[in-house]
């Protein structure tokens, strides 16, 4: 009975946590998931060709979200050893890091977009996407100050800041994609470009919500308070950010490259694959976000019992998240399954998208638990700042085994994008059993 009543307070707190970073997360999907449903008026191509621009874009700014991780568990561990005040620490040299991320990535960007025919597809996505990438790429720092300022509060354990901002942010692009894409209100007709803006406005729009709260939030003032009496105590935090950060950004960047280049291959076959595709990764994305969601709970929560040197409490913790994100994967894999022929016409009616897409929602309801699975045990990780092995897992998962496989099965064995599909499968279900073992591994061997 004590055990029972232990997880259901370690259940009720997971989800207080989790919930607002799951709205969060699902609005920041949204956004693409908008872009492409309200720019899917325009034609199939436009969907195509607003997939390929934003998976290349988040592609590579992953890498860099993925320092920035990092944060909240340095904040939560620093609330569990009773020294709050140190997160005012991470916080400014969290800030100078997205700094920097933004002039590296930015200029990355660019590079990727002169180098976009390389990638064979079509003149038309190439156009489309360069015309999207080259506004985008202004909302570049945006994403990577928002992100700082949002770990620095999920740490603190207040959630439900960040989902606002997001979901605000979510309303005013759908908004502004409406005025330019289409040309109301006396707006021009701008199509991709048009989304590209609204998407960037409604990027720094959030950025400077979110960093006017922090700076005027009536806890942080005394927190810095506390943090200038021990400054000699806290001088920086740039060195451990990067330390745990660059692994986890690799972790991140290796998984959704992987991804995107099972999209590029899907270029490959046909336009009307490339859309299915981008359809039925979108929509598995929006329920891989709650995913992530319940992993960032594990994450703050293993912090803090790390933080606090218990044992006991990361285990409960990794085991109750664990459980969680079963519950859901489940939920999400008979919604697929039951749906399948229903979801894509969310997008488009072109038959022959419409019925490739169908096809692919019903593996994506097999791939729901490896990837929600391996998603949280990673979050778990994270927490007890084990960041190098997972980084490697997630290469050898990805690259050595899934991409050979996406591309062998689709190509060689000729199963087109069902193959691509079915290699995703493999990779995300091996990363899943290698990073649940050494979650087990891990609880028997950190340091407290």
């Amino acid at each position: 009975m004590l055990l029972s009543t232990t997880y259901r307070d370690k259940i009720k707190e997971a989800l207080t946590l989790a919930l607002p970073i799951i709205a969060g997360q699902v609005g920041q999907v949204l956004m693409g998931f908008f872009d492409t449903v309200q720019i899917g008026g325009l034609g199939h191509e436009y969907i195509a060709a607003s997939g390929f621009a934003n998976g290349l874009y988040w592609m590579t700014v992953l890498l860099g979200m993925g320092v920035l991780f990092a944060v909240s568990p340095l904040v939560s561990e620093a609330f569990g050893e009773g020294k709050g005040y140190k997160s005012i620490g991470i916080l400014k040299s969290s800030l100078v890091v997205s700094a920097i991320l933004t002039v590296v990535f930015m200029l990355v960007i660019w590079g990727l977009i002169a180098y976009l025919p390389l990638l064979k597809h079509s003149d038309t996505d190439n156009l489309l996407a360069t015309k999207f990438l080259r506004i985008v790429n202004f909302s570049t720092g945006g994403i990577f100050f928002f992100m700082a300022g949002k770990q620095f509060l999920d740490g603190m354990g207040r959630t439900r800041i960040g989902m606002v901002i997001t979901i605000g942010g979510l309303l005013l692009n759908i908004f502004l994609n409406w005025v330019l894409i289409y040309g109301k209100l006396g707006m021009p007709k701008m199509g991709i470009e048009g989304a590209a803006i609204a998407t960037t406005t409604a990027r720094i729009a959030m950025t400077i919500a979110i960093l006017f709260f922090i700076w005027q939030d009536t806890l942080v003032k005394e927190l810095r308070h506390e943090f200038r009496k021990h400054i000699n105590e806290s001088l920086s935090f740039i060195k451990p950010i990067l330390v745990i950060g660059i692994p986890a950004g690799l972790q991140f960047f290796w998984e959704v490259a992987a991804f995107n280049a099972g999209q590029i291959m899907s270029g490959w076959i046909s336009t009307e694959a490339e859309a299915a595709h981008m359809i039925s990764i979108g929509l598995a994305s929006i329920t891989f976000m709650v995913l992530t969601g319940i992993s960032a709970a594990g994450t703050i929560m293993i912090g803090y019992s790390l933080g606090a040197k218990d044992r006991e409490g990361m285990r409960i913790a990794g085991n109750t998240v664990i459980m969680i994100c079963v519950a859901f994967e489940l939920v999400f894999a008979g919604i697929f399954f039951t749906c399948h022929g229903l979801l894509p016409y969310l997008y488009t009616d072109n038959a022959a998208v419409v019925s490739l897409a169908s096809t692919m929602l019903i593996l994506a309801a097999f791939f729901q638990i490896s990837d929600g699975l391996q998603a949280v045990a990673a979050g778990a990780l994270r927490g007890m700042q084990d960041v190098k092995f997972p980084a490697v897992i997630a290469f050898i998962s990805y690259w050595l085994v899934m991409i050979p496989a996406c591309y062998i099965l689709a190509f060689p064995m000729h199963m087109g994008l069902q193959g691509i599909w079915i290699g995703f499968i493999i990779g995300l279900s091996l990363a899943a059993v290698l990073q649940l073992i050494r979650f087990r591994i891990m609880l028997r061997k950190v340091e407290l």
